[in-house]
């Protein structure tokens, strides 16, 4: 199974800004990058209407796919957080990053906003690091500046492939 790494963080943590780097990153590396999102805003993603595959799904199907030359998209049933890793763990990957799911249990990366954030430390486990965007915020973790979003990338990847 890959290594997991979560991105966690409240709402404009810049958590995505951070996955998109971290993958562009490592990706760059030839390390293989899964990642998997929590949608956190409530209700349902938004489907494609009209395809085949998504009219499968509708009609009852747990799962739907469609392959075309270099890409396949599955639409699945919600599953638990559990059976989302297994699915996962199929792919050739080296790192699943995932984007959230907060109350999961594997190596967690926060991202601070400022001050009022600091409490998320204390509701969270296996945290191995934090990244703020206020420089003024001290934990007992790593931590990297978000303000210098290049470095900090090269940072939390260098940390994440070593640890």
């Amino acid at each position: 199974m890959a290594n997991i790494i979560q991105i966690v963080g409240y709402k404009n943590a810049w958590k995505t800004t951070v996955v998109n780097r971290l993958v562009h990153h490592l990706a760059d590396q030839n390390i293989r990058v899964g990642t998997l999102k929590h949608h956190g805003h409530g209700g349902d993603i938004e489907l494609p209407a009209g395809t085949d595959s998504i009219s499968h799904f509708e009609s009852g199907s747990l799962v739907s796919g469609v392959q075309g030359e270099s890409i396949t998209q599955l639409t699945l049933c919600n599953l638990p957080f559990e059976n989302l890793i297994n699915v996962y763990s199929m792919f050739p990957i080296d790192f699943l990053l995932v984007e959230g799911f907060k109350q999961a249990d594997y190596p967690k990366i926060v991202l601070l906003r400022n001050q009022e954030d600091l409490s998320l430390l204390d509701e969270l486990s296996n945290i191995i690091a934090v990244a703020t965007q206020d420089g003024s915020i001290r934990t007992g973790y790593p931590t990297f500046d978000l303000m210098k979003i290049d470095t900090c990338i090269t940072q939390i990847a260098s940390y994440i492939i070593n640890n």
